[in-house]
């Protein structure tokens, strides 16, 4: 592994896939902070989130475990992520959507090529830098990605008082497109797989799982049950009809509150790099899902309350910093080079399926229970994936 004995972790790959995810999520997150207001608006009812979210999450689990495997033996990876962020973009299109429905095709679309580049993305990542490093690598793109994150729901936020939903979904195509032509610049694929991959592929079937990945499958695929989308945060301040803060009405007051997440977000992911580095992606994954856990028991009891509101974003944003970091800090650090995109597609795929049945839940639970039942339910799925991250205890594979 000559590329990973690189003495700076800061690659052009690492800035590359960082700049990119700055755009990117600018675009994303200002389209993902304006779609419950704007289901609202177009008179569909909670269950469509869940929907449009589940979906759209299902999808991004299949694509993500195809791109797993190619990840590991596609000769033309790069392409593939190319393609994976122009699909992305697809998105703005939602500005032009009367029936609901469609939403989902769109949304589908869009995820197809998010979990595509997922895996190849991050095994680009960990071919370029070294082992001890992995984590500050994985924290700064993460880092990047919520800046762009910070920026979407800001630009939202202000310009939601002046336009209306769709001109602003609408002009979420200028930042992807800035990210297709980053992608295009700067990234490359560090150690290019040669054509004829057959010798390569049968090595890599017959290398076993360590027990701590079939674990970590089991684990993740308990939690992202519970890992419910942001966008159910949102949906819960808007539909609790608080007072006007600060002049705001609850729309923009919501739409305030998920920057605040991202700010947190993009905070705490370099640190919970750093500090994977120094222990363990286990220890960051197991504390993030904690917090994760308390955050969702927060939202069940609370209701019209702007402060505990506004900690329990603060709190959602950490807790998501520490979980996307150390999980694939973990992910890497106990899955067999060979076949380390196959398994980091096997992880984002389990998530995808696991998120499918958080947005499904509570859909169903908040449109014919309650909001506070979503929570509860979610809540309770969360803590026991946490428990299955704390029971990944076997030793980890260690690259050579």
């Amino acid at each position: 592994m000559t590329n990973a004995k690189k003495s700076s972790w800061k690659t052009p790959n690492v800035w590359g896939f960082s700049l990119a995810s700055l755009f990117s999520d600018l675009g994303h997150e200002m389209v993902t902070a304006l779609l419950p207001g704007f289901l609202l608006s177009i008179g569909a009812p909670p269950i469509a989130l869940g929907l449009i979210e589940g979906v759209s999450n299902w999808a991004q689990s299949l694509a993500s475990i195809w791109g797993g495997l190619q990840a590991d033996r596609n000769p033309h990876r790069n392409r593939i992520v190319f393609w994976g962020y122009v699909l992305t973009g697809i998105k703005a299109l939602i500005a032009i959507v009367a029936f609901w429905p469609w939403l989902i095709l769109l949304r589908t679309v869009a995820w197809l090529g998010r979990g595509a580049r997922g895996p190849i993305r991050n095994t680009f990542i960990a071919e370029e830098v070294s082992p001890q490093d992995r984590g500050k690598a994985f924290g700064f793109r993460e880092m990047f990605d919520t800046l762009g994150a910070v920026a979407g729901p800001l630009l939202a936020t202000f310009l939601l008082t002046y336009t209306s939903y769709r001109t602003l979904i609408a002009w979420s195509v200028v930042p992807a497109i800035i990210t297709v032509l980053v992608i295009a610049k700067w990234v490359h694929d560090p150690s290019p797989i040669p054509p004829s991959t057959a010798d390569r592929v049968g090595t890599a079937d017959r290398i076993p799982w360590p027990p701590a990945f079939h674990r970590l499958r089991w684990a993740v695929l308990a939690f992202s049950a519970g890992y419910l989308a942001p966008t159910f945060f949102i949906l819960r301040v808007i539909t609790s009809h608080p007072p006007y803060a600060l002049g705001l009405r609850p729309a923009v007051l919501a739409l305030a509150l998920y920057t605040v997440h991202n700010i947190a977000y993009a905070l705490g992911s370099y640190p919970a790099g750093v500090w994977s580095d120094r222990k363990n992606g286990k220890t960051v994954l197991t504390s993030g899902s904690v917090l994760w856990t308390l955050v969702l028991i927060g939202f069940l009891l609370t209701h019209n309350n702007i402060l505990m509101w506004t900690v329990l974003f603060i709190g959602s944003g950490l807790a998501t910093a520490l979980i996307e970091t150390g999980q694939k800090t973990w992910a890497v650090h106990i899955i067999p080079t060979p076949v380390r995109g196959k398994g980091l597609g096997q992880i984002a795929g389990l998530g995808g399926i696991g998120q499918l049945a958080a947005s499904g839940v509570a859909g169903i639970l908040w449109t014919w229970v309650s909001p506070a039942s979503a929570f509860g339910a979610t809540a309770v799925l969360a803590g026991v994936g946490s428990v299955l991250f704390a029971w990944t205890t076997a030793p980890p594979y260690r690259d050579v």
